[in-house]
């Protein structure tokens, strides 16, 4: 193990036309800033532009169809998971099966003719489920037999001709989109890729209607290296001690990497790069334990966010999941929850005395019945719980340290 610390100031169609342009073996597709060029947001037929998707190469994303009753929430939310993903947020239709249709079309943008893809990695993250709803994450990659690199272990997966077919089934929920839960989340590859169908939904079991978000990865490759992502990390934590925000992360399989950006946001959205740390570029098997202690003493607002920008040799990223710290916390024993009402993801914030602490949290239901139970051997400042899975209503959330208790009602949307 080695330890570096410092103080330093988710039926989705997709359609590839072979023509004289290739997209470059170690690209990776970025999908940032869509914008609407046509059609009704959010409804079927709408076109969106995503500029520089990889070099001098623009895509299009068409939302085809919708069925089973399923609801477009919003086409990319790029706030977590994968900053360059594409990753839409989808409101199941019910009892039974829903999904929605999209297509992706690339083009050179100098010359507006179609490009292709000469060897690409797929990634679908965060295919998870509960007892009630499980997810559907299909892919079809034309041009010949895919090659499943890895399957997560909460997953039926299975390849079938060009096509394959993955679906939840332990029904365990995965809080965001964490990109390094490997056991809800497949990889495949394919050379020449002619078309793409990805097929993102749910299969309903209860009826009640939930909000899904869904995460898919484009990343070209050298055939010889069949590893995508530049590391793999275990966990990322941020405490409020004093005057400062101590981050810590643990790593492992370092492959072609080149070094963490430590971002921060006062608004969850906008971040800014705090510091640079470079590591190794290629670590098999051990333990990387890496920390920051940062100073918010100027730092103007009561809330602030952090994210690792986690950065390949190439150039290619990704984000960490980000981590929430509330800058105005008192010694009471009182928790905060929050957003109130909630839709996706509720933050229960506890006092500064539990935090590093085995904490459980519970959640119940308006008539006392207990729907969720979440323990943490070491609490941070802020725990982030997925209540989309939830009917809406009214509930109570109960923390406690195994000494102390402290309860807070909120709203479920």
């Amino acid at each position: 193990m080695k330890t570096i610390y410092t103080s330093v100031s988710k039926a989705v169609f997709t359609l590839f036309t072979i023509a004289a342009f290739t997209i470059s073996a170690k690209a990776q597709l970025s999908f940032i800033n869509p914008v609407l060029t046509s059609g009704t947001d959010l409804q079927p037929g709408a076109v969106y532009r995503y500029l520089n998707v990889a070099l001098n190469t623009t895509g299009y994303v068409k939302i085809d169809s919708i069925v089973g009753g399923a609801e477009v929430l919003q086409l990319d939310d790029n706030g977590m998971g994968f900053g360059s993903g594409f990753q839409p947020m989808i409101k199941s239709g019910g009892k039974g099966t829903s999904y929605v249709v999209f297509t992706f079309t690339f083009v050179n943008t100098l010359t507006n003719a179609p490009v292709s893809i000469s060897n690409l990695t797929t990634e679908i993250l965060d295919i998870d489920g509960n007892n009630n709803i499980k997810e559907i994450g299909d892919i079809h990659l034309a041009g010949g037999t895919p090659s499943i690199i890895s399957s997560g272990t909460d997953l039926s997966t299975v390849v079938s001709g060009s096509e394959i077919f993955s679906r939840n089934i332990a029904g365990t929920e995965i809080g965001g989109i964490d990109t390094s839960a490997a056991n809800v989340m497949y990889k495949a590859i394919q050379t020449n890729v002619t078309s793409i169908r990805v097929r993102f939904g749910t299969i309903n079991d209860a009826g009640s209607r939930s909000t899904r978000q869904y995460s898919l990865y484009y990343r070209t490759f050298s055939p010889a290296n069949n590893v995508s992502l530049p590391l793999t990390l275990l966990n990322f934590s941020a405490i409020l001690k004093s005057e400062k925000v101590n981050l810590s992360w643990t790593t492992t399989e370092h492959t072609d990497f080149s070094h963490f950006v430590v971002q921060r946001s006062t608004d969850g959205k906008n971040f800014k790069d705090v510091m640079t740390m470079m590591t190794d570029a290629t670590v098999s098997s051990s333990i990387n334990q890496y920390g920051y202690n940062d100073n918010i003493n100027g730092v103007n607002s009561t809330v602030v966010y952090y994210r690792l920008q986690m950065v390949d040799i190439d150039g290619s990223y990704e984000y960490s999941p980000i981590r929430l710290v509330r800058l105005n916390a008192n010694n009471s024993v009182q928790i905060q929850a929050f957003p109130n009402p909630v839709v996706n993801e509720l933050r229960v914030m506890i006092p500064a005395s539990w935090q590093e602490k085995t904490t459980t949290y519970e959640i119940y239901s308006s008539n006392g019945l207990l729907v969720s139970r979440t323990k943490v051997a070491s609490a941070a400042q802020v725990q982030q719980l997925n209540v989309q899975s939830l009917g809406s209503g009214n509930y109570i959330i109960r923390v406690t340290n195994g000494q102390e208790m402290s309860s807070s009602k909120f709203v479920k949307y």
